[in-house]
């Protein structure tokens, strides 16, 4: 499945079902993902994510450096571009994957 090929604004639970349909192990390229999050974030334009935000996106998502990736990180980086479409900042996003962890760990 080529990324490029889908709607960039899929609902990320459509998404979810797309990505579960591929083989266990499939991955994709760092480009092929920062081309989608790019059409994502700014669905009306042709402006393009940098490399320093991507990183950033990856770090606050805790994905490890690499230039391959699973279909779990992007659903995570899908979810931080959706943050920062709607206008929310880094702090918020942070604050949230904050509550996430502490959830999961009282659990």
């Amino acid at each position: 499945m080529r990324l490029s090929a889908l709607d960039p604004l899929i609902p990320l639970n459509c998404l979810k079902d797309e990505l579960i349909k591929l083989p266990k192990g499939y991955s994709f390229y760092e480009e092929e993902i920062i081309d989608f999050l790019s059409r994502r974030r700014w669905p009306e334009s042709d402006r393009r994510i940098d490399r320093t935000t991507f990183w950033r996106w990856r770090n606050d998502n805790g994905i490890e450096r690499q230039k391959v990736f699973s279909r779990l990180d992007l659903l995570k980086l899908c979810q931080i571009c959706d943050h920062y479409r709607i206008d929310g900042t880094r702090n918020e996003y942070l604050e949230i994957m904050k509550r996430k962890k502490e959830l999961a760990l009282n659990r």
